[in-house]
């Protein structure tokens, strides 16, 4: 797989999120975190199963256990950002979320993989377009909030290297399968302690069956299996900042579809100003002309 061909799998993982906010917008308030994870994990692991069934005959101890900790990643992850949300104005959640991209390069400092300076001078581009984009409120990262946020961000950044790592060596297919049974099966878990009716205690309208359908197809099924698949073939810095350009799509979408973002979305100055510096933070990054003259014929940083 050639690297555009697989920045434009990673592109179509950022346009399934984007336009899942569609579909979550249209659940009911009432639907916890808990049972919209199990619902949705569930279904994908249920789709992902039916499809594959014969590859799971493949399955390792390893690639169980490779699943176990990505699962462990992801659930803490949606759950850490679940009760960062709550607390924070949805412009300053969306800032620490991105700090994913900051995020990555840090941690792999630590198994000394140094990002080039492309991946670096573009990572701050990409946190300076998204806070111009939002506009948010300083005083408003005094709080509990701010906290989870970073948490989650840690978690997308540890992810995100863990499966860069296991995908290399193991099946990306299967680790894809299994991680989402295991997030399923967590969140079944705490369901059950939050709500012990569990599916009883849902209401299944149609529109309620048709957008857990679609986001666990588009937004589960398909997105974290491409994921797994693109990661055996590319970095973790790559992975951020192609995902890193979600608040551009989201707001294009929104402007595009209005009625399904409520209406309330329009190309102010800021955030069409903050969506040309995430995309010129994303084009450095993904390029090289910076380290070009200085680089070893073999070349030594993660960017391929």
């Amino acid at each position: 797989m050639t690297r555009t061909e697989n920045n434009i799998l990673l592109f179509s993982i950022t346009l399934c999120w984007s336009a899942s906010y569609i579909f979550i917008k249209s659940l009911p308030p009432e639907l916890s975190v808990f049972a919209y994870l199990t619902l949705t994990t569930g279904i994908a692991t249920v789709i992902l199963v039916a499809v594959f069934a014969k590859r799971l005959r493949r399955m390792t101890r390893g690639t169980v256990k490779t699943a176990l900790v990505l699962s462990a990643f992801l659930t803490a992850n949606l759950l850490l950002e679940k009760k960062g949300i709550e607390r924070l104005p949805s412009s300053n959640a969306s800032f620490l979320a991105a700090l994913a991209v900051i995020a990555v390069p840090l941690l792999l400092l630590l198994f000394k993989r140094k990002p080039s300076r492309n991946n670096a001078v573009g990572a701050f581009v990409i946190v300076a377009g998204l806070g111009l984009t939002n506009r948010f409120s300083i005083s408003a990262f005094m709080s509990s909030g701010t906290v989870f946020m970073l948490l989650s961000c840690m978690c997308t950044a540890a992810y995100t290297i863990a499966a860069d790592r296991f995908t290399k060596r193991e099946d990306p297919l299967l680790i894809g399968i299994l991680q989402m049974g295991f997030t399923a099966l967590s969140s079944f878990a705490l369901w059950f302690f939050e709500d012990s009716r569990t599916f009883l205690s849902v209401d299944y309208t149609k529109e309620l069956l048709s957008s857990i359908f679609i986001l666990a197809f588009f937004s589960k099924a398909y997105a974290y299996i491409v994921l797994m698949f693109s990661q055996k073939y590319t970095d973790p810095v790559s992975v951020t900042i192609i995902a890193s350009t979600e608040p551009v799509v989201t707001l294009l979408l929104a402007v595009l579809i209005p009625a399904a973002f409520g209406g309330s979305e329009t190309f102010s100055i800021f955030s069409l100003c903050g969506a040309m510096v995430i995309v010129a933070g994303a084009v450095i990054a993904g390029s090289n002309f910076l380290g070009a003259r200085n680089l070893p014929k073999e070349g030594h940083t993660i960017a391929r």
